[in-house]
């Protein structure tokens, strides 16, 4: 199975970590929630790759509920 490769872009108005593709798909995880100012090292500390969801194709939509093969890699 393929894996795919997304890196955090921030926290939405639920307070959910959000990730996102080089294809613009958003990702997050539902389970675990930050404050609005968190850190990329912080949440990457706390989110694993289990935690993580698809959620579409727009920052902060809500998640399909199905789960992802994903790695996370730190923006530059």
């Amino acid at each position: 199975m393929n894996f795919v490769k997304i890196r955090f872009v921030g926290i939405d108005s639920f307070n959910r970590p959000i990730f996102i593709d080089k294809f613009k798909n958003y990702y997050g995880a539902i389970d675990l929630l930050f404050d609005r100012d968190a850190t990329e090292e912080h949440v990457l500390n706390k989110v694993k790759k289990e935690d993580i969801t698809y959620f579409g194709k727009t920052f902060g939509c809500e998640p399909s509920g199905y789960e992802c093969k994903v790695v996370f890699e730190k923006r530059n």
